[in-house]
């Protein structure tokens, strides 16, 4: 819904006449004649929420879009804080009139007149647009002369002092309203590391990459993760050639490429968020494994060997290959579960680890070819 919603609202902005481009910190920026405009969606707005908003709008306006009916004590303390709040019925109102303006062909300076939420109980929510504000982004939703009044000023809301304590705002007990229940994750019995990247972190994430997301997906792929050591030294004529070693990585089961993936941490259960996922089956199995990781170390740890030797007054040149057996190779495997991100744009796709936010450079599904 947040897609949908923010797509709707980039294609008024930018039919209106204002330069929409997405942001890392934000959901977009709207741009217009100069006036910037730094928009952010929140499904369950909070007081830490809008904080940190807040504190992130350095230059130009910040508008705080959200789904759901805001409380009054929140909603005053976002509009304390300097913020522009559309709460559930300011969006389907300005959303309604850009729809009607646009089959009607309106072409009209648009300005923004109070929603009817707000007209209702004559206590009008300060939504900062007025007809000051032309140029703005929120001067784009009225209806011609008719709304050139100034606006009426509301009677002063007298409401318990906000209290800061602890690092933390805190509400007053008589204005505190009662906290919304998340569902609590679900316990997931999978040998995997844990899931540190929230939908929203990776998705802040995928737009450098590809712009707006349109779906996300969360899978946990297998991965073989291995160590392994090799303690042998060969002897050729009177020299000792060491060819020791240790070593340790990630092998995918899916698809077979040997990634560089750090995995540690690694639990026999995981904290899933309330929502669809997938897990995914190994294709390689530890047999397969096995042999693939044993060529590769093998050959890794072969050594071509130059031995040069005098007879008479001729040098004559040796070479000769010196490399572990698979017996010498101590390697030990283990199947780990790695929580991965997949986020789809319009034209391309991006994976990003659920584990460190790590965005991935090869696909991890078992669709890739190997050798």
């Amino acid at each position: 819904m947040k897609q949908g919603l923010l797509q709707i609202l980039r294609d008024i902005f930018s039919s209106s006449g204002y330069n929409v481009t997405e942001s890392y910190r934000y959901d977009m920026v709207a741009e217009k004649k100069g006036y910037k405009t730094l928009i952010k969606f929140g499904a369950y707005p909070d007081y830490a929420d809008i904080k940190n908003f807040a504190d992130q709008v350095t230059d130009g306006k910040g508008l705080y879009i959200t789904t759901h009916s805001m409380p009054d004590d929140l909603y005053q303390y976002a509009t304390e804080s300097g913020l522009i709040v559309w709460d559930r019925d300011d969006v389907a109102l300005q959303i309604g009139k850009a729809v009607l303006a646009d089959i009607e062909g309106t072409t009209a300076d648009l300005e923004l007149i109070p929603p009817v939420s707000q007209q209702a109980a004559g206590q009008t929510r300060n939504t900062g647009f007025g007809a000051d504000e032309g140029n703005s982004i929120f001067g784009m939703f009225g209806q011609g002369e008719a709304t050139k009044k100034a606006p009426a000023v509301p009677e002063p809301i007298s409401t318990p002092q906000s209290q800061w304590g602890g690092g933390m705002f805190t509400q007053p007990e008589s204005v505190r309203s009662p906290p919304v229940e998340a569902n609590p994750p679900m316990v997931l019995n999978l040998h995997a590391v844990p899931l540190n990247v929230s939908k929203e972190h990776a998705t802040n994430i995928a737009k450098q990459h590809v712009g707006i997301v349109d779906n996300v997906s969360l899978k946990f792929v297998p991965f073989w993760k291995y160590e392994y050591s090799i303690n042998i030294e060969q002897q050729y004529k009177s020299k000792i050639i060491d060819i020791s070693g240790d070593g340790a990585g990630c092998l995918n089961a899916l698809n077979g490429n040997n990634e560089l993936i750090e995995i540690k941490d690694v639990h026999d259960s995981i904290e899933v968020p309330d929502e669809e996922y997938e897990v995914k089956g190994p294709v390689l199995t530890r047999d397969e494994a096995n042999k693939k990781l044993l060529k590769t170390i093998i050959d890794e740890h072969t050594e071509d060997v130059r031995f040069d030797e005098m007879i008479g007054d001729t040098i004559v040149s040796e070479h000769k290959l010196f490399k572990p057996s698979a017996e010498d190779v101590n390697l030990d495997l283990d199947m780990v579960y790695m929580p991965i991100w997949e986020l789809n744009g319009k034209r391309n796709s991006v994976e990003i680890s659920g584990h460190n936010a790590e965005v991935l450079c090869n696909p991890v599904g078992e669709d890739v070819e190997f050798m």
